[in-house]
């Protein structure tokens, strides 16, 4: 089977803890994408999806407030960029995640495997 690195989704975007939700919403929109990673000081510290937008409207949050208040922070579940993609997939499934960093050699976050890119997995195994 090939390795996440030849179905994730690629460059990831970076935003800082501080930013607005209604910034980051903003990009996600205009980017197109489902996730992007929270940073402190430039440094991965968590994920922002886009059910993390809902939570935090339906919580009472503003689109005034800083992402960190809605963000999952810590404890980031990330794979590296050869990892098998069903090994990926089962790490998704038992921490109940759809969105997953892939990272190189070097420990950098360089893609997102996401659950849109396990049609494609499974597309290689039964075309």
């Amino acid at each position: 089977m090939k390795a996440v690195k030849n179905y994730m989704s690629s460059p990831i975007f970076q935003i800082e803890a501080n930013t607005s939700i209604q910034e980051v919403c903003k990009l996600m929109i205009e980017r197109g994408v489902g996730s992007v990673i929270v940073t402190e000081n430039g440094v991965p510290k968590g994920i922002f999806t886009d059910r993390d937008a809902v939570k935090a409207f339906s919580m009472g949050l503003s689109p005034t407030d800083e992402v960190r208040l809605a963000a999952t922070l810590g404890n980031l579940i990330t794979v590296d960029e050869d990892t098998d993609a069903f090994t990926a997939i089962e790490i998704m499934t038992r921490h109940k995640i759809r969105h997953l960093p892939v990272k190189d050699k070097q420990g950098n976050i360089i893609g997102m495997f996401a659950i849109t890119d396990i049609s494609k997995v499974l597309h290689d195994v039964n075309p």
